[in-house]
C-alpha cells in the first residue's frame, strides 16, 4: 500500500525541497510557492501539495496509530501460529 506522507520543508534549491528527517529530495515542479517551513504531502518524490501544519500533525498522528495496530495485529498473528494465543484452550 502506498501512502503520501506529510513532511516540513528544511531546504530548497530549484525545483528540489528537502524535508525534515529525510536526506533525500522531492520535486516541487506541480507545487506553487513552496518556501522553507512549508508541510507538503508528498509521495514518490513528488510533492503533491501545501498542507498547514495541524493537519500535518494529525496525519501524521493517524499514521502513527495504524502503525500500532499493524503491530499489535502481527503480533497476535505470531502468537496464535505458535500457539502461544491468551484465549483459552478447551
Amino acid at each position: 500500500m502506498c501512502q503520501a506522507m506529510p513532511a516540513r520543508v528544511v531546504r530548497i534549491h530549484g525545483d528540489r525541497a528537502w524535508l525534515e528527517g529525510s536526506e533525500t529530495s522531492v520535486s516541487l515542479l506541480g507545487v506553487d510557492g513552496v518556501a522553507i517551513g512549508d508541510y507538503i504531502i508528498h509521495h514518490a518524490g513528488l510533492a503533491l501539495g501545501r498542507i498547514e501544519p495541524e493537519e500535518a500533525k494529525a496525519i501524521a498522528e493517524a499514521f502513527r496509530e495504524l502503525e500500532t495496530l499493524y503491530e499489535e495485529e502481527d503480533r497476535r498473528a505470531v502468537q496464535e501460529s505458535l500457539g502461544l494465543s491468551n484465549r483459552a484452550r478447551p
